[in-house]
């Protein structure tokens, strides 16, 4: 019976996991609009997470790209 360790956490993971955590945030943000709530900061906070999922977007296709090089040209 052969035990397999755990890979190591490593920097990239973790921030994947947040930016995980950051998409289910948003999808709460919406609740107010669906509520039908109408306020100023429910307006703000739709802007923020916007933003947030465009960078989130940005470096999720960066990602994309390094793996498929890596792929490509695994000796560089």
């Amino acid at each position: 019976m052969t035990l397999e360790t755990p890979p190591p956490t490593e920097p990239e993971n973790k921030g994947r996991r947040l930016e995980d955590i950051f998409i289910l945030l948003c999808v709460l943000t919406l609740w107010p609009v669906v509520l039908g709530l109408d306020h100023v900061l429910y307006e703000i906070t739709l802007y923020g997470a916007l933003i947030g999922l465009v960078v989130v977007l940005v470096r999720r296709v960066r990602r994309f790209h390094a793996a498929r090089r890596e792929v490509e040209d695994p000796l560089n």
